[in-house]
């Protein structure tokens, strides 16, 4: 029998290569496999993401647009106040202009007349006494006159 151990271990050596190739060929093919497995679960992350990301862009372009349209229209809005607004401009302009040749024509007609005493309106009278200080004492006087 030891005739046949010895042909096993010289048949187990010649084949322990072999089997050897083997084992590490099945361990390469199982590291192989949990790496793709690995990716696949990264590339499935990673495309969940783009997802995302795209659905964000979409909605950012979609207020961006929202966003234009606001800003031209009030644009416009501003454009047409500023056209109304150069008309008044123009329209208070000439009214000026009317004036001053109004009252040139009547100093030219009337040029010894005596201008008419204005009248100031009470309401100017007491805020010109406001301002002056005046008008405290004046509140005070009177009360007392009207309690005395």
């Amino acid at each position: 029998m030891a005739i046949k151990d010895d042909a096993r271990n010289t048949e187990a050596a010649n084949f322990d290569p072999l089997a050897e190739k083997i084992r590490d060929s099945i361990l390469g093919v199982e590291t192989l496999r949990a790496e793709n497995r690995r990716l696949t679960e990264h590339i499935n992350a990673i495309e969940t993401t783009k997802l995302q990301l795209e659905s964000e862009i979409q909605s950012l372009k979609l207020a961006l647009e929202h966003e234009r349209a606001e800003r031209r229209h009030y644009h416009s809005l501003a454009n047409e106040i500023i056209t109304r607004l150069d008309i008044v401009g123009h329209t208070i302009e000439d009214a000026v202009k009317r004036a001053e040749h109004d009252v040139y024509r009547n100093r030219r007609e009337n040029s010894r007349a005596e201008l008419p005493e204005v009248k100031v309106p009470s309401f100017l009278q007491k805020v010109e006494a406001v301002l002056n200080g005046k008008g405290k004492e004046d509140k005070d006087a009177d009360n007392a006159e009207r309690s005395g």
